[in-house]
């Protein structure tokens, strides 16, 4: 049997990569490592796992068929004491609360991809929230229910007929009133200019010199 690591592996439609791949890469645009995991306990019950993925190996079985296994390593969180449901629904991780014991495998193809995000106030800075992550290339379904309307009261949406693109006009006794006739040109008149007033000046001759006199010409 020979073991191999590695730093990311695509399955069901996600790209996984382990925390210490993302920690040698500061500047990535996402989180990929984060998983959850569905497991049914002794009395019966589902319950959802939500880890951080440490680790991923591949497990190469010798024989007369190859035989190639991935299994990732993971931390996981308290499912007991540690996760929540606030009143918006949302899932809420203690994310100082470690599920103890050495059980941290699981196989590849049996987890979904999480993200975590922390809260912004520090009174909440010790839970994370878990946004759940679609597979890429698959639109998100929504339930059956979804599309069922409850209220009564809603009014009906409707859209209403366009109208045509083209149409046609009949010639008749209607489109000659579309034609002005004579009667139908105003003439504008033009007024008539007013002689303008001007002020002239005379100078004229007296015993004492030259005297200023103001006339009016029209």
């Amino acid at each position: 049997m020979v073991v191999r690591s590695y730093g990311r592996y695509d399955v069901n439609g996600f790209r996984f990569r382990s925390a210490s791949f993302e920690a040698a890469r500061p500047r990535a645009a996402t989180v990929n490592s984060g998983v959850v995991t569905r497991a049914v306990d002794a009395e019966g019950r589902e319950i959802n796992y939500y880890g951080i993925i440490q680790n991923i190996l591949e497990f190469s079985f010798a024989g007369d068929k190859k035989l190639e296994v991935f299994f990732f390593d993971c931390k996981w969180f308290d499912s007991i004491h540690g996760i929540r449901q606030n009143q918006f629904g949302m899932v809420e991780i203690k994310h100082s609360e470690r599920l103890s014991g050495n059980d941290n495998f699981v196989l590849a193809h049996q987890v979904e991809q999480v993200y975590y995000l922390s809260y912004p106030c520090q009174k909440l800075d010790a839970w994370w929230v878990v946004y759940k992550v679609n597979p890429r290339e698959r639109l998100h379904t929504p339930a059956e229910a979804a599309y069922h309307i409850e209220n009564d009261n809603v009014d009906e949406v409707y859209q209403e007929e366009e109208m045509p693109m083209s149409f046609d006009i009949e010639p008749g006794a209607g489109l000659d009133s579309l034609v002005g006739g004579g009667d139908d040109v105003t003439v504008l008149h033009r007024r008539k200019r007013l002689p303008t007033q001007r002020k002239a000046r005379r100078c004229t001759v007296g015993r004492r010199g030259l005297l200023d006199r103001d006339a009016h010409e029209f």
